[in-house]
């Protein structure tokens, strides 16, 4: 039998599915999704929990281990998201998922000419230890603020760091959106000599889990200490909360691995995320 995917809100009984709740750690971003109107949320009321960005590309796709190995209800999903159109779409499933629907969702898609561009891993990290890390010590021209977006000069500051970082952020063509994205994050910024030199954007909440969404350092001031500054000052805001820090980070990254092992983060599971284009 096909199943039939119907838009949801954020309250559905598919929430309360104990496997969810066990997976909600991986799927932090549909779980953020569930109140915010820039996402659309789509299930089988049972088996599958869609989040469809409405502006942009990406889809998280959550499944039950019912489905994991049932061609016929991952087809379904590859032809639900075929009939979506969406333009380049990034697909996020569970990494024991990605083989069978990398390869559905190319044969799905045929008649679209829809080809698969690009394949990776996200890891999936988190903090298990309660107890607040030892601070790194700031020298006496550096301090740590908290980003107010309603105050010009904290905004200026930022403009001016991410500025620098576009380019290699990839974020010409998105620049502005990408700013207001992060001003409307709980948002830190190491200071020095008047500069951002480092910043640490704070996420979303799942579960007990808070998601450090982005660590970032300017390049000339990379291998310097500031990016484990900022992420012991990052883990130590969430801890303060009572919540455990987790983040997504790109397999193929090693320096941010080595970030994140130096800081106390521990490998929790791993995303997969399949790229892919219309060719038409």
């Amino acid at each position: 039998m096909a199943l039939k995917f119907d838009k949801i809100s954020g309250n559905d009984e598919i929430f309360k599915n104990p496997e969810y709740i066990a997976d909600s750690i991986i799927f932090n971003s549909i779980e953020s999704a569930r109140n915010d109107e820039s996402y659309e949320l789509y299930s089988d009321h049972k088996n599958v929990i869609i989040s469809i960005a409405k502006k942009g590309n990406r889809v998280w796709i959550w499944t039950s281990s019912n489905i994991k190995n049932d061609t016929a209800k991952l087809i379904d999903i590859c032809r639900f998201l075929r009939d979506c159109n969406i333009p380049k779409v990034e697909i996020y499933v569970k990494q024991d998922v990605s083989g069978n629907l990398s390869d559905l969702y190319a044969l799905a898609s045929l008649d679209l000419d829809y080809v698969v561009k690009d394949e990776f891993s996200l890891a999936v990290f988190t903090q298990k230890s309660k107890e607040k890390s030892e601070m790194p010590v700031l020298d006496d021209d550096e301090q740590i603020i908290k980003i107010d977006k309603e105050n010009p000069e904290h905004k200026k500051l930022i403009r001016e760091f991410y500025e620098q970082c576009k380019d290699e952020f990839r974020w010409n063509e998105k620049f502005e959106r990408k700013v207001e994205e992060y001003l409307n994050t709980e948002l830190y910024a190491l200071v020095k000599n008047k500069k951002v030199v480092a910043v640490a954007a704070v996420g979303s909440k799942t579960d007990d889990y808070i998601r450090i969404k982005s660590i970032a350092v300017l390049k000339p001031e990379r291998n310097k200490g500031f990016g484990t500054k900022m992420c012991t000052f990052a883990s130590n805001t969430i801890k303060d909360k009572g919540h455990t820090p987790m983040l997504y980070s790109h397999v193929g990254n090693s320096s941010a691995m080595a970030l994140w092992n130096k800081t106390g983060f521990k490998l929790n599971n791993k995303l997969y995320l399949l790229k892919i284009e219309d060719n038409t």
